[in-house]
């Protein structure tokens, strides 16, 4: 499951939060690579995550890559397939996702100054081209 929920968001004076329609628009049809690292730098696990989002749902392909102790690398790969919508929760606006699991999360987007869209520090968000629809 795609899960952003221990992220935050960055400080409130570079950011403002976007509205439904801007999201939509980005999003809709589009596909996403999201990129982020958790944990030390040389120990650290970095994920990548690419995301297709269609009108009747989403696709993700997500890899990861950790290095260990002894200077090999673990890598992992899955894929996730669901349910999209851009939507007001709270006063933030962002993604609800439901996974065909039935796991299901809120992901609050926020928009920079120089109109980039933002998640928290040290996630890209990088617009690849158009999703691949079936």
């Amino acid at each position: 499951m795609m899960s952003f929920g221990h992220l935050t968001p960055a400080s409130a004076s570079d950011q403002s939060i976007p509205t439904v329609q801007e999201l939509t628009n980005f999003f809709s049809n589009s596909n996403i690579l999201i990129t982020y690292r958790e944990g030390e730098v040389i120990y650290g696990t970095y994920y990548f995550l690419e995301i297709h989002y269609c009108p009747q749902g989403y696709g993700l392909y997500g890899s990861t890559v950790k290095k260990t102790v002894l200077g090999n690398e673990q890598r992992s790969n899955w894929q996730e397939f669901g349910q999209w919508k851009i939507m007001e929760n709270n006063g933030l606006v962002g993604i609800y996702y439901q996974a065909t699991t039935g796991a299901q999360d809120f992901v609050p987007i926020y928009k920079l100054g120089n109109g980039d869209y933002f998640i928290r520090e040290g996630v890209s968000i990088v617009k690849q081209g158009p999703a691949i629809c079936n």
